[in-house]
This record gives structure tokens, sequence and C-alpha cells, in this order.
């Protein structure tokens, strides 16, 4: 019988861009009753304010495993990776050497313009949303054939400014979701887009939500949390959405194994 676990899978911290200690957020999960908590903080192939280095991992590794024997919930080693093509060999061979227990894939940066972050926003009033769109999802797609990460991070991440497409994108949306499907990765019904970003929606939104459903594509939660404060915020509203579309359990990770939890 399938056990019932409230999970948090996304968690920045001092180590990236997240502005508290690990075990602020673990004291945090613990009054808000989260069963199980897993830390992603940001690695980019080369470094950036917002990420860690790589020299940083081992030390980053240590901290959650100290965590581990002194805790009272379960906690899970993870990592939120960019994605940029062609560039992922000499970091992903550092972090295949550590034993992880899921990595997320995200897609922030379309050529050098990260797209998502509040300093580059003009940059989308020269563009062409629909063009913007088609270079994202086509990154998200190119993401999930290389097989290197087991969860899509903010899968529709390219609303966030609430610049839309003014094509109907459904076909691009759907291809998106088989390619996902074909390589085995699950996507995470993040939170974050509900507390910073101007289009007030979680990531996936419930049209996209659907479209993941109806092709079994597995999900799990996260918060995309970078204050303790927003470890699991708004998961009532996401649970909720996903009872909506159908979605009976979610995903919990170990060593990038699967298991099946009740929602």
């Amino acid at each position: 019988m399938r056990t019932t676990v409230r999970i948090d899978y996304h968690i920045h911290t001092l180590f990236s861009d997240g502005k508290n200690d690990l075990s602020d957020y673990v004291s945090e999960a613990v009054k808000r009753k989260i069963d199980e908590i897993g830390f992603s903080d940001h690695i980019h192939f080369e470094k950036a304010v917002w990420s860690m280095d790589f020299a940083d991992l081992p030390n980053y590794i240590n901290k959650i495993n100290a965590l581990k024997e002194t805790s009272g919930i379960s906690i899970k080693t993870g990592l939120e990776i960019d994605f940029v093509p062609f560039k992922m060999d000499t970091l992903m061979q550092v972090i295949n050497e550590f034993n992880f227990d899921y990595l997320i894939g995200s897609v922030h940066f379309i050529g050098d313009w990260l797209f998502d972050n509040e300093k580059h926003i003009q940059e989308w009033k020269r563009k062409d949303v629909d063009q913007v769109n088609q270079q994202y999802f086509a990154l998200i797609q190119n993401m999930a054939k290389s097989r290197l990460f087991d969860i899509v991070g903010h899968l529709d991440l390219v609303k966030k400014f609430d610049f839309q497409p003014k094509k109907d994108i459904t076909n691009l949306l759907l291809e998106t979701i088989e390619v996902i499907s074909e390589n085995k990765m699950c996507i995470e019904v993040n939170t974050g887009g509900l507390r910073r970003a101007p289009c007030r929606e979680v990531y996936p939104n419930e049209k996209l939500l659907r479209m993941c459903f109806d092709h079994a594509l597995p999900i799990t939660l996260g918060s995309d949390a970078h204050s303790p404060e927003e470890v699991g915020a708004d998961f009532d509203k996401a649970i909720n959405l996903l009872r909506k579309v159908g979605y009976p359990e979610i995903v919990r990770l170990t060593k990038r194994n699967r298991e099946f939890v009740e929602l």
C-alpha cells in the first residue's frame, strides 16, 4: 500500500541564491509538518552569483548528510542544473562523481539571455514572444533528450513575466510533453510562480498540467523556496489543482530511483 508523504524538492540555500542556511529550512519544514524535503541549489556550467561553485559540492553534500543524522524529517540531496546545449560535459562529470537523490534540469537561458531575470525584462519588449516560446520549448525538449536529469524544473517558466504568445502553441506543448515522456522524466508542480512572478500561476498551469496527466507524466512538488518561510508555500493550491486534474499520486526519489506515494 502506498503511503502519503508531503514532499518539497525545490529549496535554495546560501550555497546558491537562497537567503538562509540549510538548517533553517529544516526547522521550518518540521514546523509545517513537511515529511520530506530536498535541497536543490543552483549549479551552472560556469560560476555565477546565483549558483554554487563546483568546489562547493563536497561541503554542500557533507552539510546535508549531517542534517540527515540530526533532523526529524527525511532529507534528500539534489541540485537544480541549468541546461545549456553543448556545455554540459565537464559539469556533469563533476556531478556524477557524487551520489545524488535527484537532479532537476531547468532552462533559464535562451542563448546568453537570462530571460527570467527582472534585470533583463526589457529584452522581452524587443523579442518576438512566439519565437521565444519556440526557442524555450525546443531547449526543454533537448534537455529531456539528454537524459541527464530526473525532473523538469518549472516546465512553463517562459510565462513568468506574463508575455503571452499570440499564436496557439498547443502543438508545441504536446510535442514537448511527448519528448519528456519518451525520455522518462517527471515534472515538478512548482508554486514559485504564485509568489514571485507577474503570471501568478503555478508552473505548469492547469491546461499544461492536464496535458501532462493525459500523457501519464509523473509529477512531484516543489516550492522553489529561497527563504525558510517559503517551504511548502501554496501547496494547498497545488494539491487542489493536482486533484482537480486527476493525479492520485506523486513521485519521491531516492538515489535517482522513483517511488510513488499518495497525494
